[in-house]
């Protein structure tokens, strides 16, 4: 069982071996320490929360068979987990442009094209373009940290870490600029 002296504190080779050895405590604190990154990464990469609920899934089952091949000699266990978790989501994608062939390949032929008409092209230039002014409006606090969480996959706690600020504020900055982007993206001219 792991050790609650080395809980969060110890190495990630003796946190791998008592996972490798089915360690309920160093399952759930792999899985605390990791969940949120490749919940974050798979939003990124898969573009919807289902798709990335499975890619944590999924993350965690391959980590939890493939315990034993953790080699802290190579890298660290941040870098080993996203890096499966990222494989993980390049086979999805890959799966995704199967399916979509084979349909097109098995579906009977459209009439109407679908590439996006004159109306459709302006529209998303100007919801483009809105959304990079109001990109540009928030305050470089606001981007950063909506940057850091969005883009980069990292928590409210992470955010403040790297920062350099208090927890609160790294809420407030994420959510302020949250609520920005949607007010001007709501808006039309």
């Amino acid at each position: 069982m792991l050790n609650v002296r080395t809980r969060g504190t110890g190495s990630d080779a003796a946190l791998m071996r008592a996972f490798a050895a089915r360690d309920p405590a160093a399952a759930e604190e792999v899985f605390d320490r990791f969940a949120s990154r490749v919940y974050g990464l798979g939003i990124v990469m898969l573009g919807s929360d289902a798709a990335a609920q499975d890619l944590v899934q999924d993350t965690f089952v391959k980590l939890w068979r493939g315990a034993a091949r953790y080699d802290p000699a190579r890298g660290r266990l941040e870098t080993w987990v996203l890096l499966v978790a990222r494989s993980l989501a390049i086979d999805a994608l890959r799966r995704r442009v199967l399916e979509v062939r084979v349909a097109q390949r098995t579906a009977p032929p459209r009439e109407a094209s679908d590439e996006p008409g004159p109306d459709q092209r302006a529209e998303t230039l100007d919801m483009s373009e809105r959304a990079r002014r109001a990109m540009a409006a928030l305050t470089d606090g606001q981007r950063a940290a909506l940057e850091l969480a969005y883009f980069g996959g990292k928590t409210s706690a992470e955010v403040a870490e790297l920062e350099g600020i208090p927890l609160g504020t790294a809420k407030t900055r994420i959510r302020t600029a949250l609520l920005k982007l949607r007010d001007a993206l709501q808006e039309h001219p």
